[in-house]
């Protein structure tokens, strides 16, 4: 019989492996200089109180990110480029490495929030679609209405008020009792971003501590001469459906332009437990990681109706993974109890060699509260993505059918 060749069919082996410790170390001090929690930290407030609603979100946090670039020194054309609206498909990315051409790795982490489209009025209040998963439970949390302003060219703020939720069902109740909100509006929520005891931050994170952990190491990869195409798409956020291809269609259209890559890195915030009641939703004192213990790698998404990492690959994130506390950075492992899909259901659709590196956090969608997550998990998500990059080479590698590199 013919020998089936497939992806990462090849076992590892020392010359895949040998000498990942010291090119850790050879770049650690560019990675220890540049990602630290103040300016993660700056990044990470700026971003996620900046609403971004599906469709809106890189014309709304485009502006806030090629800022935090500037002001960091980071001037476009020196082997970082920042493209708003990449190849058309109203997603930003960043390209590090030479020029534009195809990239061997990619990393996503999408730019978009939860939203909500308007139905007709009632008499006190507009029932709501949901424009993403709808998460929150039951009771009330603090709503923004957006508009597109044709005049000023810009989305702008148009109402205040609360969001309801009965029964799962949502509905926009405006402050001031006023319905002059029509067809084109979006109904966002807000929440202050802000440090609490014991390191732990509530604000939107999702999915803006996994664009600040990027963002700020984009530079860092830049340095290093890492050739790599850092995907910030607009609508991950989906409604509702039984197939995965109704979420991550921003995802999608970027990689439907591309030539598979060689790995690819998806990061998101991921729902944490080890917790009680509603943060701690299945069974098991241990049902999924906890904040502060480092960034998350998981093996699969979605009870794998998302991405599933091979097995070398998982093998060799594994032993990546275990070799960065030496660096100073936590990575915890998820024991597979649940991982959400991302924009991983989008790049499954290119290559199968996709690793799932997020950081923890409650109440993502504002399940049951404002959103949860710790500071340092996220710096450490960060430095992760960066090591992360030392991956490529060694799945090219393993592509090709297991030689040396």
């Amino acid at each position: 019989m013919v020998p089936i060749h497939s992806p990462f069919a090849a076992p590892p082996d020392g010359r895949h492996v040998d000498g990942l410790a010291a090119r850790i170390e050879a770049i650690r001090p560019a990675v220890d200089a540049h990602i630290t929690a103040e300016r993660v930290a700056r990044y990470l407030v700026a971003i996620a109180e900046t609403p971004a609603p599906s469709t809106a979100a890189s014309a709304m946090r485009v502006p806030v990110l090629r800022e935090l670039l500037r002001a960091d020194g980071v001037r476009p054309g020196e082997g970082l480029i920042l493209d708003p609206n990449f190849a058309n498909t109203a997603s930003t990315v960043i390209l590090t490495g030479p020029g534009r051409a195809a990239k061997p790795l990619w990393y996503f982490a999408h730019l978009d929030t939860i939203s909500y489209l308007l139905l007709p009025f009632d008499g006190s209040r507009f029932p709501l679609v949901p424009f993403c998963y709808h998460l929150v439970r039951s009771g009330s949390r603090a709503a923004r209405v957006y508009r597109f302003d044709l005049r000023e060219g810009r989305h702008v703020a148009i109402a205040e008020g609360l969001l309801e939720s009965e029964d799962q069902m949502p509905f926009f109740r405006p402050a001031d009792g006023s319905p002059a909100l029509q067809a084109g509006d979006r109904v966002v929520l807000v929440a202050e971003c802000r440090p609490g005891p014991g390191g732990q931050w509530t604000g939107h994170f999702d999915n803006a501590g996994a664009v600040a952990a990027l963002a700020v190491a984009a530079p860092v990869l830049a340095q290093a001469g890492v050739d790599a195409l850092l995907a910030f798409p607009d609508e991950e956020e989906g409604p509702t459906g039984t197939g995965s291809q109704v979420m991550g269609r921003g995802g999608s259209r970027i990689v439907s332009l591309l030539p598979a890559p060689d790995l690819a890195v998806v990061a998101d915030m991921q729902q944490a437990g080890g917790g009680t009641g509603a943060e701690n939703p299945l069974p098991g004192p241990e049902n999924s990681t906890r904040l502060g213990e480092g960034a998350v790698l998981s093996e699969f998404s979605s009870l794998a109706r998302g991405a599933v990492t091979p097995p070398a690959l998982y093998a060799l994130a594994r032993h990546l993974a275990g070799l960065l506390p030496a660096a100073g950075v936590k990575v915890q492992e998820s024991n597979n109890a649940y991982t959400s899909r991302s924009d991983d259901v989008s790049v499954i659709l290119k290559t199968p060699n996709i690793l799932l590196l997020g950081f923890p956090g409650f109440d993502r969608h504002f399940d049951s509260a404002v959103p949860r997550a710790a500071l340092s998990d996220i710096v450490d998500l960060s430095k992760a993505l960066v090591y992360t990059s030392l991956l490529q080479p060694i799945a090219r590698a393993f592509n090709a059918g297991g030689g040396g590199l």
